[in-house]
């Protein structure tokens, strides 16, 4: 194992042994923690936290604080540093000390070795902790996230940037900062990054795990999709290496012959992609948000002529760049031809369950229909984008009988112009439901040529805006079934101008 010579640069201590770790979602309190000696003197949050110990008299069980407490600090030391290949933790449970290995594919907790037999372990491990290279400690080689003691400090980096990480060349690219990040644990943990080459480019970098089933998907589809307009651009995919071969996570287990059932072998993935731009949130008025989704409806009909859906069509998968939108985030695209069904993957909600809105006849037809839901769920991000509840009273109402007038009352007075244009397209999506279930044809429902021309007509009929026209985003995210977080308009006052530009959707901060 490498070991740090000279003096040791990181400290343990006992600072919240009895004091929680400031967060916005938990309180935890480890007994001991790992941390670099130059932040020690520091406001800590989990973001400075390398790992940590916890100690308690009973046998470690499932059931007992000491596991769940050391799941969820694991976790959270994932979600506050998500550029680590993996984090730990360790415990002591009736003397008995264990290694808890988290990364994007499970758990794995070592054998446990007594600390009364074997007192002289202990120190081992904790000095080789103390001491050993940051590789070792789940800090991937090829990237680097700046602290207060070296931000603005790397020539080789563009001005105000946060990091830098390897490009497919080797190249650093300088991080300008973190567009989105997923909050799962075990699972793709992506994060989405603003980089800039030396020359001063600027791109959005995808750092993601990937199934090893999955592991080109999403680069071959956009290859298949290449050349749509309002659809991102592919510059550059690859393996991201550690020791010269491409970084797994069955590196460990593998090292072992040791393999959990369900275990699923995750690559880690780079893309590069062009534009880099902001969510579609960052509208600037209701004609923007309005020719966006009428490009939108373009743009999928493209791909779909592509035998290309795209499967997840949240409101954080679209981007706006210079008044442009474009579609980003393929990871659950599905490559379709005329005989093949489509399965359902994707963000819940999004993906329009029809379950939520048909009955089980419709049902059994729905989900041999390629790209209706796809096209309902286009129906749905519309609808949320506008509406004054949260989303669960939404559901099902599609395709409620075509008189009920209840979803135009439930926009934001905001967006009061547009309450006809719900109505309208709820009616092309259950006329087409309607005549199909009547044939039992496989139509793929309201056709995209009918949804532009539905939008193009009502973009001719509103007036020109200014982006200042846009409500403030300052109330709390909606309760979506989403895993990044974003701000919603809401409440009677959501007509006041925004002075200083248009609304912003809620963004990662970074905790240096």
């Amino acid at each position: 194992m490498d070991l740090v010579c000279g003096q040791p640069k990181r400290i343990w201590s006992s600072k919240f042994s009895t004091t929680v770790v400031p967060d916005d979602t938990n309180a935890q309190k480890p007994d001991i923690i790992l941390v670099d000696c130059n932040l020690s003197h520091l406001s800590l949050r989990w973001c400075n936290i390398i790992t940590c110990v916890e100690h308690m008299h009973s046998e470690l069980s499932t059931t007992i604080d000491l596991y769940r407490g050391s799941a969820t600090e694991g976790y959270l030391l994932m979600r506050e540093q998500p550029w680590r290949r993996f984090v730990f933790v360790f415990t002591i449970a009736n003397n008995q000390l264990r290694l808890h290995y988290f990364d994007r594919s499970g758990l794995i907790i070592s054998r446990p070795i007594s600390i009364i037999k074997n007192p002289v372990r202990l120190l081992d491990v904790l000095n080789t902790v103390t001491l050993a290279h940051t590789n070792v400690l789940g800090f991937d080689p090829t990237m680097h996230m700046c602290d207060c003691m070296c931000k603005d400090k790397h020539q080789d980096l563009r001005e105000n940037t946060i990091g830098w990480i390897e490009g497919k060349d080797g190249t650093r690219l300088s991080i300008v900062s973190i567009i989105w990040q997923s909050q799962g644990f075990f699972s793709r943990g992506t994060i989405c990054y603003r980089v800039q080459t030396p020359g001063g480019d600027e791109y959005a970098l995808k750092d993601c795990w990937v199934p090893e089933d999955r592991r080109y998907h999403e680069g071959n589809v956009l290859r298949m999709v290449a050349g749509i307009p309002n659809v991102v651009r592919l510059v550059d995919e690859w393996d991201v290496l550690y020791d010269g071969v491409p970084d797994c996570t069955d590196r460990i287990r593998a090292s072992h012959g040791m393999h959990s059932p369900g275990f699923i072998r995750r690559f880690h993935r780079r893309l590069l992609l062009s534009p880099y731009g902001e969510l579609l949130l960052t509208y600037s008025s209701r004609t923007e948000l309005l020719k966006s989704f009428h490009d939108i409806v373009i743009a999928h009909g493209s791909m779909f002529n592509r035998h290309v859906l795209h499967g997840d069509l949240s409101p954080n998968n679209f981007i706006l760049c210079d008044g442009q939108v474009y579609f980003i985030d393929f990871d659950h695209a599905r490559i379709t031809t005329h005989s093949n069904s489509v399965q359902l993957e994707g963000t819940a909600l999004y993906v329009n369950s029809p379950s939520a809105v048909m009955g089980t006849k419709r049902l059994q037809l729905a989900t041999r229909q390629k790209g209706r839901q796809d096209k309902k769920s286009l129906w749905y991000n519309f609808w949320l984008l506008m509406g004054n509840n949260s989303w669960t009273p939404k559901q099902g109402l599609v395709l409620s009988h075509s008189g009920d007038r209840s979803l135009m009352s439930q926009t934001t007075s905001f967006f009061a112009p547009f309450s006809p244009i719900i109505q309208e397209w709820r009616h092309l999506i259950i006329a087409a439901d309607e005549a199909a279930s009547k044939t039992n044809s496989l139509t793929s429902g309201v056709s995209h040529r009918e949804l532009a021309e539905l939008l193009n007509k009502w973009l001719s009929q509103l007036p020109q805006e200014v982006s200042e026209d846009v409500p403030s985003a300052t109330a709390s995210p909606l309760p979506i079934a989403s895993s990044s977080r974003i701000a919603h308009p809401s409440g009677p006052n959501n007509m006041t101008p925004l002075a200083t530009g248009p609304r912003r959707s809620a963004r990662i901060r970074m905790k240096i």
